[in-house]
């Protein structure tokens, strides 16, 4: 049986406040198939570049597990049916397990709110009033169709 290390990405709110629940549902998955789980790490949660999910928000956890060759496609078909794992990559593992998140691991913040970021513009205002002639005017640059050129 080889060693296999599992990023995942998981439920923000389900790391958080129900923790428990990430280890019983990887260990759920992974006992499945015949396989052992040596350990369960959450690295911590972070702005993702691009919604997963409805989620522009994630936690990371790592998972060491030793399995058969035979069983990993079955365990990486399971990770994407969970509810509770959005995003799963599982590679080999060689070297030691790591206990903790490195240090140059960011964690995202608290979001602030939209207004007190830079360049934030509020609905309404500036950029024109209504489609693409600008302010009131027709299509194509504010200019009346008579004065466009010949056609044809």
């Amino acid at each position: 049986m080889k060693t296999y290390e599992a990023l995942l990405l998981v439920e923000p709110t389900i790391a958080a406040k129900e923790w428990p629940r990430v280890g019983e549902e990887v260990d759920r998955i992974v006992k499945r198939h015949g396989a052992a789980v040596l350990s369960v790490v959450k690295f911590g949660e972070r702005k993702l570049a691009f919604p997963v999910r409805k989620s522009n928000r994630g936690s990371y956890v790592v998972a060491y597990f030793s399995s058969p060759e035979k069983a990993l496609g079955k365990i990486k078909a399971d990770f994407q049916l969970s509810e509770v794992v959005m995003r799963s990559l599982i590679l080999t593992h060689v070297g030691e397990l790591r206990t903790a998140p490195p240090r140059d691991f960011e964690t995202a913040g608290p979001l602030p709110p939209k207004t007190d970021r830079p360049g934030f513009v509020p609905p309404g205002a500036g950029f024109g009033g209504g489609g693409f002639g600008g302010p009131g005017g027709p299509p194509g640059g504010g200019r009346p169709w008579e004065d466009r050129g010949p056609r044809g």
